[in-house]
């Protein structure tokens, strides 16, 4: 069973900029700082309470005075004044002050920066129409710890101990299938053709224009067997400023042989899966009748730079 959403406040906030308000410089000026001792002490027990305080005003004037101490304060009446002065500069709601609730837009307002998250019933003597909640809650700062909003809210239920556990376990998860999505990424568009000067790598826009240019075939396959060949055979290699024109005489020889052929119909895109799951290794003799290529190669207009220092 749930527990029962908390209405009172084990704290509230108190601006650095209180004393320049001006409704307490009026009170300051009227009951000096005996007035805004009890105006302090009614704010208690109102927060104490919730949003608002519905109490005979003679009853709530005792407890003020039990609270400051009746060596401070000798009669009644003084308090009294004190609450109708307040309702009268703004400090309270004065028409229902004369219904003997304490509260105000003021109050209600930083009660709900306090409670933004707490399933309390706002209907009684509620002043603030939704837009200013909503605006409240806005103006919460998320991006530090303050004195209106500590780590665990004191009127808030916390996470139960079943639920944290889970919650690490999810984010853990989150953050493995980004790592792996990442890795995935880097994988297919980045393929390092070994060259004599470097590694000429093959970016996702030139993979994909080779796609486009051969999209009967397999153009991930003959790209791995590019690289397997040309690691096992380094006399082959090229230079990187020939290495673009070398990758796509080898992508078209390869199509122009017919070699891993997409089924019929099959619609251009890459699978990581597809080709994970699959080596070289596994034919025979992968690249036993590649030479015919770097042959034409030679005879072509590619041209490897003689003072290249590769």
């Amino acid at each position: 069973m749930a527990r029962p959403a908390k209405k009172g406040l084990d704290y509230f906030p108190l601006d650095v900029d209180f004393w320049s308000d001006y409704k307490i410089m009026d009170l300051l000026d009227e009951y000096g700082p005996m007035g805004l001792c009890i105006y302090e002490a009614m704010l208690c027990q109102v927060y104490k309470n919730g949003y608002y305080l519905e109490i005979p005003l003679d009853k709530l004037a005792s407890q003020i005075i039990r609270l400051i101490g009746n060596r401070w304060i000798k009669k009644k009446d003084l308090v009294l004044q004190v609450m109708q002065f307040c309702a009268e500069i703004g400090l309270f709601d004065q028409a229902l002050l004369r219904q003997s609730v304490i509260t105000s837009v003021g109050i209600q307002q930083r009660y709900s920066e306090v409670t933004a998250r707490n399933k309390v019933n706002k209907t009684k003597y509620w002043l603030l129409d939704p837009c200013d909640v909503q605006a409240a809650v806005q103006d919460t700062p998320s991006d530090r710890i303050s004195a209106a909003k500590p780590p665990v809210s004191v009127t808030e239920t916390p996470v139960s101990a079943s639920e944290m556990p889970q919650r690490k376990e999810n984010e853990r998860k989150e953050n493995e299938r980004k790592e792996n999505k990442k890795k995935e990424t880097e994988s297919v568009f980045h393929i390092e053709i070994p060259c004599r000067n470097g590694g000429f790598g093959v970016d996702e826009t030139f993979y994909t224009e080779l796609t486009h240019t051969y999209p009967d075939m397999d153009v991930m396959e003959s790209l791995k067997h590019l690289v397997t060949y040309l690691q096992s055979n380094p006399e082959k290699q090229r230079f990187l400023n020939a290495a673009a024109g070398m990758v796509k005489w080898w992508v078209q020889g390869d199509n122009d042989h017919k070699k891993y052929r997409r089924p019929k119909g099959f619609q251009p895109a890459y699978d990581i899966a597809e080709y994970e799951s699959t080596s070289v290794l596994d034919e025979e003799d992968p690249w036993g009748d590649c030479d015919w290529l770097f042959e034409e190669l030679a005879e072509g207009n590619e041209t490897e730079p003689e003072n290249d220092s590769g």
